[in-house]
């Protein structure tokens, strides 16, 4: 028997056994399910953000209701089935292992969101995306702190949660009052600080590994005015220190914020062709104009090439990210967290990354670093939550940078590998003392990276609760944390 005819063979052998377990799983558990359930194997209709190292499952369960969670992971649990839960599918990295004898739950059905004007809460399902919640909160007049991309699962929540409005009211897991979940053992449960401290102290920094949230209440803020000022200041490569030290220099008073980024935009001269631009989207929560732009003085000081800086309803705070929401396409990503931004390291990461465009074609499209200038993870959450403030690690840090190719061709992956890796530790050792350890926000994060990196001094507990509420690594996708030592990602 030829090589061909028995790969042939072992092919056809694996497809049919993928076949028949989905027909099993679908006559088993479908009548344990909610009658708006399905169970498909064509994921199609549920893509992922990105294809590089996605999940590949043979199954998708899409709940309708909280308890098909419940009784999706119990049936998982009977069957020795691995199985991953998504929202918005925007969770990359290097970590996941699902193949196509494994299961995904999809939660975007889990998708209501009702306002509590009197209480000043909003609870949501575990399926919703930043966009729905934003348009719930304009919608009564109040603002919450979801993440600064709209169409990111709420999933972000359980990883800390950064926004535009961190300056003003924290974090998001420091407006979280409680959560639905379904635990390792396949119970539903409501959690919140009272009710179990060790895992609430777990969900707010590292909840992915800690079970599956079906719902979440979180507080609101009642809005002075409806509006908030946001917009893209446009500069040539030349003025990039500038804009950056411009930046490093502001006050930033609650309500500011910034962002800064390296993408290729079309020529205005041949729009087929990308060039290269330093992109700086500042924000800040007023309907003043002249406020706004007083408070940003330093940068229209260097007299940017295009202003699109407008007074804009509070539903458009984060439309100038909506690019990013495109699905598809292979996107590894690295990420770093420092607690400054130098103008001669981010010269030397934008020579890295117009060196990269250059000698790469047809990663033009896509590929970015982004600078966040989020702040008020220490300033607010510190001083407003110096108790327990959850498992995330970093509130020290005040930037996070994002280094994102995007491309659709697979013999990218090791240039791509290679760029975010330089240009990753050039930002750590230019940024900071070469003795500080490298830290990186989890939802941000590759997956190469040591596991102290990502959960900081709160690993030690986190293994110990780890032990305590998942002794099996049932939750062991998502830059899983191990039941006994600190090996990466055991």
């Amino acid at each position: 028997m030829s090589l061909a005819t028995i790969l042939a063979y072992l092919w056809l052998f694996s497809v049919s056994r993928t076949s028949t377990q989905g027909s099993q799983i679908g006559q088993e558990l479908g009548p344990r399910l909610s009658p708006e359930a399905s169970i498909v194997h064509d994921t199609s209709a549920a893509p992922r953000w990105s294809d590089y190292f996605a999940p590949s499952p043979g199954t998708m369960i899409n709940v309708a209701e909280e308890t098909d969670v419940e009784e999706t992971v119990k049936y998982c649990i009977e069957k020795n089935l691995t199985f991953l839960a998504q929202s918005g599918a925007h969770g990359s990295g290097i970590t996941f292992n699902i193949t196509k004898e494994d299961v995904i739950i999809n939660l975007r059905g889990l998708n209501n969101v009702t306002i509590d004007k009197e209480k000043n809460e909003i609870t949501f399902g575990g399926g919703s995306v930043v966009r729905e919640l934003v348009e719930a909160a304009y919608q009564n007049g109040v603002q919450i702190v979801a993440g600064a991309c709209n169409c990111v699962g709420v999933g972000h929540v359980l990883g800390g949660g950064l926004s535009r409005l961190m300056g003003l009211y924290g974090m998001s897991i420091d407006n979280l009052l409680s959560v639905n979940l379904v635990t390792a053992n396949g119970q539903l449960k409501r959690v919140n600080a009272r009710s179990d401290p060790d895992l609430w102290f777990a969900l707010r920094g590292a909840g992915a590994n800690f079970g599956i949230v079906t719902s979440l209440t979180m507080r609101t803020h009642r809005a002075p005015s409806n509006d908030v000022w946001v917009g893209s200041l446009f500069f040539p490569a030349a003025k990039l220190q500038s804009v950056v030290q411009a930046h490093n220099d502001l006050e930033f008073l609650p309500g500011m914020s910034s962002l800064i980024t390296f993408a290729a935009i079309p020529s205005q001269s041949d729009p087929s062709r990308f060039e290269p631009t330093v992109i700086a989207s500042p924000g800040y929560i007023t309907s003043s104009l002249s406020e706004a732009r007083a408070a940003f003085a330093p940068l229209f000081a260097l007299s940017p090439l295009v202003d699109t800086t407008a007074i804009v309803p509070y539903n458009r705070l984060n439309a100038d990210q909506d690019s990013f929401c495109t699905k598809g396409g292979r996107r590894p990503q690295y990420a770093v967290a420092v607690k400054k931004i130098h103008p001669d390291v981010a010269q030397k990461v934008w020579d890295e990354y117009v060196a990269f465009l250059a000698a790469n074609p047809g990663t033009e499209q896509g590929s970015a670093i982004l600078w966040e200038y989020l702040l008020g993870k220490t300033t607010v959450s510190r001083r407003r939550y110096s108790g327990d403030a959850g498992a995330y690690p970093h509130r020290d840090i005040d930037h996070d940078i994002i280094i994102s190719a995007v491309y659709q061709n697979a013999s990218f992956d090791a240039a791509a590998e290679g760029f975010g890796k330089r240009v990753r530790s050039l930002i750590a050792e230019g940024s900071g003392s070469k003795k500080e350890k490298l830290k990186v926000y989890v939802n941000y994060a590759f997956g190469d990276e040591p596991l102290e990196a990502v959960y900081g001094d709160s690993l030690e507990r986190l293994i110990k609760l780890k032990r305590k509420y998942d002794p099996y690594g049932r939750f062991n996708q998502f830059f899983p944390i191990p039941t006994h030592g600190k090996d990466q990602y055991s």
